[in-house]
């Protein structure tokens, strides 16, 4: 097999094992370790909200911090505490009750708490709330559940409804309203895709959203009915979807909600993944799974029965009855079962599973798994045969053809030009049951030594064989007419297959007329090489009149003012009736201005620009003139 062949082949199969993956790859959990690197990258602590999420987080895993970190946070606390902001606060208090001996001025805090209490909003509602519970202060629940819900008609986003749940956790009574909420606040969810739900805010909102469903439940020792293991599931899809947060709000409520799904009084979601080769045959008959929470820690309620109900393909069946599954590891994430006791069809198999508690715990009916099913395939050994090739006339029938044995090539050269047909028949066979198999990729591949071209033409499968008629004339564009010795090879190819086939058949010898079409399809190097340099050629300037005749037109277009002055200083000047009134300067200066105005016009106004200010100086021109006009005319009508 060439490197090239081999190289098709590996991406052949390649595409097969992506699509495969795609289809069942196996189910993510929460990864813990992933979560606290990430909650440990918020250090150094800069401000008391990323402080607040990174700490918390970090309790929730079970870290115990220096007494050096654990003097940072205190001084943290103490310089950045805004005594007038109830968020602030809360962060701060939150703080300090997570290092020893960290003492805060409280009493210089309660005005800020008070106020809070007694707030239009919802989020200082919930912010008091949470207060309240870590200084261990008692809450009146029925004037605070009054004024959650007055707050929620003013401002009810899903973020609020959750700050709601929260706080609704924490009251004593008075819950029933904001819990009757939950069926409302599940029908707001976003679905995508029919496979997630999620609430608009992220992952932070909708992990803080469920985690309250759960705290609130958990208080009234109810779940809400609307609630199922479908929803949940669709949550649970879109929280390990997004299981790298980017910011330590969203990791804290996530790694928050996570924990809770692994340990609550309702629903617990398990997770099935495959730990053995998606392959399965006779010689590797077993298939081992993993069933673990959603963190991937091991179910620690109860001791699990785990039983494969089918096995199914869309052809075949390879289990067909219930079969327990073997407990692998003390821990009870493992399990194995032997599926295949003879070797089956070739084909891809679901594989159905079911849990159930043991005893004593057998009517516990919170645990389910995310995703029930686990795909497997039945590998196969192929073999092609019956293969024949050779060239005949394209308006002729079918030729004789020559038989060739496994991995045989043709002894002789076929010679071929554009009126030539080639023709290749084999068959693609089961080789432990001698069935004829259908496989994904069977193509004939032609290349050139000296060219480097390859060209692909498709074999077609029908009753059971494989033929690939490669008309030279008509694909002769294909070839870019480029005569020279073809090596033809055979590639078959499938998910299935545990031996991939490359067959060099032939060499064929192709004439093709017209040689001569393209030097650069010819030569390959030549069709990259280094072109010439394209220069750019600017339009020439068309060419001036001379200075003279620039000259003369200039004298004649000055000539006219050299004419006024010539016969102002030949008939004289008369100032005898110019008078220094308003009227007289403000004329005067106006139509200097628009004289002025018509030389800017010249150098660098546009037309637009030059109406607007003539429209000015025109009309102060025109009132001016006028009243100047009649203070002359003033005393000829007196002498009359």
């Amino acid at each position: 097999m060439t490197s090239k062949s081999f190289l098709i082949l590996t991406v052949l199969i390649s595409c097969v094992a992506i699509t495969l993956s795609s289809t069942n790859s196996n189910y993510p959990t929460i990864n813990l370790a992933n979560l606290r690197n990430f909650l440990e990258s918020v250090k150094p602590y800069s401000d008391l909200s990323n402080a607040f999420y990174s700490v918390k987080g970090l309790e929730l895993l079970g870290e115990k911090f220096q007494p050096q970190t654990q003097a940072e946070i205190c001084n943290l606390v103490k310089l950045k505490i805004d005594k007038n902001s109830i968020e602030s606060v809360f962060f701060g208090l939150s703080l300090a009750s997570s290092v020893p001996n960290c003492v805060l001025p409280n009493a210089e805090y309660q005005a800020t708490i008070n106020k809070a209490a007694s707030s239009k909003k919802v989020a200082d509602l919930y912010y008091y709330s949470q207060v309240a519970k870590t200084a261990k202060q008692p809450i009146d629940s029925k004037v605070l559940s009054k004024s959650v819900i007055d707050a929620l008609k003013t401002d009810s986003s899903i973020l609020n409804q959750g700050y709601a749940l929260h706080i609704a956790s924490l009251l004593s009574e008075g819950q029933k309203t904001l819990f009757d909420m939950i069926e409302d606040i599940l029908e707001q969810a976003d679905e995508v895709d029919k496979k997630f739900l999620q609430y608009e805010g992220g992952v932070g909102t909708t992990s803080l959203v469920l985690d309250g469903i759960f705290e609130l439940c958990a208080k009234m020792k109810q779940f809400s009915p609307k609630f199922d293991q479908a929803k949940l599931t669709k949550f649970v899809n879109y929280l390990t979807s997004k299981r790298s947060p980017t910011n330590a709000r969203s990791a804290y409520f996530l790694l928050k909600a996570s924990l809770k799904l692994t340990d609550n009084q309702f629903h617990i979601p398990l997770v099935l993944n495959r730990l053995s080769s998606v392959s399965v045959s006779s010689d590797q008959p077993n298939l081992l799974i993993s069933i673990t929470n959603l963190v991937g820690a091991s179910v620690k309620q109860v001791k699990l029965d785990v039983d494969a109900l089918s096995a199914k393909s869309s052809k075949s069946t390879l289990l067909s009855a219930k079969k327990p599954f073997t407990a692998k590891s003390s821990d009870g994430t493992t399990y194995e079962l032997k599926l295949v006791e003879q070797q089956p069809e070739a084909d891809f198999y679901t594989v159905a599973i079911s849990i159930s508690p043991k005893a004593p715990a057998q009517n516990d009916k919170r645990f389910f798994l995310v995703s029930n099913s686990v795909l497997v395939k039945v590998t196969t050994v192929v073999s092609v045969s019956d293969l024949q090739i050779g060239v005949g006339d394209r308006d002729q029938g079918l030729p004789k053809l020559s038989s060739l044995q496994a991995n045989q090539k043709l002894q002789k050269k076929l010679e071929a030009d554009q009126q030539s047909k080639l023709y290749v028949r084999f068959s693609v066979k089961d080789k432990l049951k001698g069935s004829n198999l259908e496989v994904h990729q069977a193509f004939l591949r032609f290349s050139e030594a000296k060219s480097g071209r390859e060209i692909i033409f498709l074999a077609q499968y029908s009753n059971g064989q494989y033929s690939a008629d490669v008309d030279l004339g008509t694909n002769s564009k294909s070839f870019r007419r480029l005569s020279g010795v073809y090596s033809v090879e055979l590639i078959v190819a499938d998910a299935l297959m545990q031996n991939p086939v490359s067959w060099n058949l032939a060499d064929v010898n192709l004439h093709f007329i017209e040689e001569q079409a393209s030097s650069a399809f010819q030569d390959k190097a030549a069709l990259y090489a280094k072109k010439p340099e394209i220069k750019h050629l600017f339009r020439l300037p068309e060419q001036t009149p001379s200075t003279l005749v620039s000259r003369v037109f200039t004298g004649l277009v000055l000539a006219p003012l050299a004419i006024l002055f010539i016969l102002w200083f030949k008939i004289g000047f008369n100032f005898r009736r110019f008078s220094f009134s308003l009227s007289s300067i403000v004329f005067h200066v106006a139509l200097a201005g628009i004289f002025g105005l018509f030389y800017c016009y010249w150098i660098k106004l546009n037309m637009f620009q030059t109406i607007r200010y003539l429209a000015l100086l025109g009309g102060i021109a025109f009132f001016a003139g006028n009243r100047l006009l009649r203070s002359l005319a003033a005393p000829k009508n007196k002498e009359q």
